[in-house]
């Protein structure tokens, strides 16, 4: 069976090669939107929201058991007293953190839905700032091994998506408002 169409009445090449022949390379469409590793990004803010939105009210209910450590049981008082004089500052300072986070990531996301200019420089920022976040608690808590791998892990990933957000075709292309 034959694929290719009958001859030209007009004595024209065709433009097109026939229909199941391999097509000539043409342009890439540019690298614009929300897609590739963005889409990524995207579930990391959402992620991020949702442990913020869940942390608030919890070191809240931390600050009201470290106030009231006599109404506590004493197993309780005994997991308190890992953090020593520490637990209601670290409850403060963990809220703060929370609301901060909460508060920058609605932005970030109000600007990446709007495709602004600003959004990237204000997505950096906050990986440095949550990074920096991160530092300050492991030197009020005591340190564990796994806040330590958590510290690098989480200091790569800073150093990729600064990275990425510097250098991407994509969030060139895709933030210019």
């Amino acid at each position: 069976m034959n694929n290719n169409y009958p001859p030209n009445p007009n004595d024209h090449e065709r433009e097109h090669p026939p229909y199941g022949a391999p097509q000539p390379p043409g342009p890439r469409p540019p690298l614009v939107g929300l897609g590739g590793w963005l889409v990524v990004f995207q579930i990391y803010m959402y992620w991020s929201l949702f442990i913020a939105l869940v942390s608030i009210p919890t070191y809240i209910a931390v600050l009201f058991l470290a106030a009231n450590e006599d109404a506590l049981p004493e197993e309780v008082r005994s997991v308190l007293s890992m953090y020593g004089d520490n637990l209601q500052s670290l409850s403060v300072y963990e809220l703060i953190v929370a609301i901060i986070q909460f508060v920058l990531l609605v932005l970030m996301m109000v600007l990446l839905y709007t495709h602004k200019k600003s959004f990237p420089r204000l997505a950096r920022m906050y990986l440095i700032l949550s990074l920096a976040f991160a530092v300050i608690a492991f030197f009020v808590v005591p340190p564990t091994s796994g806040m330590v791998a958590s510290m690098i892990w989480g200091a790569v990933l800073t150093l990729a998506w600064n990275m990425y957000f510097t250098r991407s075709v994509r969030v060139k292309n895709t933030f210019i408002r």
